[in-house]
């Protein structure tokens, strides 16, 4: 039997992945992607926005990340990430109506909007999409 990796995907509002056995792991680190096979060194390692995806039996699944860590140990990788989304689960409508509005209030001179939030729900939605169209693809 071919060796495997136990990946757990942990946010601050829920645990999505437990124990999950699965053949391969890649990852939007902040220098750029990097792949996780059974046997790789230990590292930590801090994730960037993007696409962190996985092989199970064949299949490749994909999660939306939005920054965080990533722990490497003796065949285990902890991903605690900021917030995560299955690509399978993100609603492409939704996500265009998430960037139209974040575009809309940074193009505005408003004082009372909070243009760090909007910027962050803009970086967000763009991730989702490009993640869901990734998978589409």
């Amino acid at each position: 039997m071919a060796k495997k990796l136990k990946l757990n995907l942990i946010t601050p509002q829920k645990q999505l992945l437990t124990d999950l056995e699965v053949d391969m792991v890649v990852l939007p680190a902040l220098l750029g992607e990097m792949g996780i096979l059974p046997g790789h060194v230990p590292v930590l390692v801090q994730l960037t926005y993007g696409d962190l995806r996985y092989k199970k039996d064949g299949k490749d699944f994909d999660f939306a990340v939005m920054g965080g860590f990533v722990e490497v140990k003796d065949d285990v990788v902890n991903a605690f990430a900021e917030g995560a989304d299955l690509a399978d689960e993100i609603d492409e409508e939704a996500e265009n109506q998430k960037i139209k509005k974040a575009k809309d209030a940074l193009s505005k001179k408003d004082a009372d909007i909070d243009f760090e939030l909007a910027e962050i729900e803009l970086k967000q939605a763009i991730t989702r999409m490009k993640v869901k169209r990734r998978k589409l693809n």
